[in-house]
């Protein structure tokens, strides 16, 4: 089946190491280019407070989605992983067939901050939606959700956009693409080179950054996009539980 994915797809830049970051926050959506496999799928910190309670307060998350990226396109056989950012709230993700939203094809069962979700592969073409309820006690109708589509990107009639760059050779943190696992992780700005420096010391490239003001307070947070390669689901996950601890909103 040949499925429309117009909605999602995002357009990326040339020789610009900040466009698919930026891309990510603006659209909330990722195209993961055919080889990258593994896709981890961060659930950030406060993303479990909604953002229809009103005025802007110390009650409202710090970025626009509850999940980064919030959707994403992949191709058959990506295996996606959940990791939980969110200070000292579980969280669970059911994963359903968007045509058929009673046939639960996944369902990850309870995982606490600082951890991850069992991973699921999706091996066929189709479009999936998941989604967490009762999260918010001051807003019962609020529910974090995503969507992840499944296209078959060689054969497909779509126009799908690369995550590669065409910069120039030497410089290596401007190509996405080179790995077989992507991530992101929110950062506060004015601490991102000793992130960057952190996740670079254990096999990591910092491959797209963007600077936003945070919802709750104004501050300034970096949206960071990671690659790796060789590594398993294991040790991608050991590296992301050193790092979010750090953070200060822990």
């Amino acid at each position: 089946m040949v499925l429309s994915t117009a909605p999602f797809l995002n357009a990326f830049a040339q020789n610009n190491d900040s466009v698919l970051a930026e891309s990510i926050f603006q659209d909330k959506s990722l195209t993961l280019p055919q080889n990258l496999k593994h896709l981890i799928i961060l659930i950030p910190n406060e993303a479990h407070e909604s953002q229809n309670l009103g005025d802007v307060s110390s009650e409202q998350r710090l970025i626009n989605q509850p999940y980064i990226p919030q959707n994403t396109i992949v191709s058959p056989g990506t295996m996606v992983t959940w990791f939980n950012g969110d200070v000292d709230h579980d969280h669970k993700i059911t994963l359903v067939n968007e045509l058929n939203q009673n046939n639960i094809v996944f369902d990850s069962g309870t995982f606490a901050f600082n951890e991850r979700s069992n991973p699921i592969v999706l091996n066929d073409t189709d479009k999936f939606n998941y989604y967490e309820t009762d999260v918010n006690n001051e807003d019962e109708d609020f529910v974090m959700n995503g969507t992840i589509t499944v296209v078959d990107q060689q054969n497909s009639n779509a126009n799908l956009p690369s995550m590669l760059s065409t910069a120039s050779s030497s410089d290596s943190t401007s190509t996405l693409g080179k790995g077989d696992t992507a991530g992101t992780l929110m950062v506060p700005t004015a601490d991102i080179d000793m992130y960057v420096q952190d996740l670079t010391s254990k096999g990591f490239t910092t491959d797209s950054t963007y600077n936003f003001n945070d919802i709750r307070a104004g501050d300034e947070q970096t949206l960071l996009v990671w690659t790796t390669s060789g590594k398993n689901l294991n040790e991608v996950i050991s590296t992301l539980q050193e790092i979010t601890p750090q953070l200060p909103y822990s």
